[in-house]
């Protein structure tokens, strides 16, 4: 048993796009979840653009080769003269980096 009717069907189709807000609308004019909107608007094959994701926070992220980096500059020394530190922990080599400043 379907939760759509031929009138909601039609129009759905007669919009012939959706974003994901126009699908988020329709969902509570007709008191419907938003993921099944979308799930029957892909299932007509109408266009669909789905909201803008975040932007990933991947690049900010610090890592361990960023904290020995610091480190040696901290300590005046060469990253290759103490690289194997990039072993230990992410907590640990912060700790380390700001008892150095």
């Amino acid at each position: 048993m379907s939760n759509y009717t031929d009138k909601m069907t039609a129009e759905l189709v007669s919009a012939g796009s959706f974003t994901f807000d126009q699908a988020a609308a329709f969902a509570d004019k007709y008191q419907l979840s938003t993921r099944s909107v979308v799930s029957k608007i892909k299932s007509l094959d109408l266009d669909y653009t789905p909201k803008a994701k975040p932007a990933s926070k991947a690049g900010t992220r610090t890592t361990k080769a960023d904290l020995v980096q610091a480190i040696a500059v901290g300590l005046s020394c060469s990253f290759e003269s103490i690289e194997g530190l990039a072993k230990a922990d992410q907590r640990s080599l912060s700790a380390l980096l700001m008892e150095i400043r």
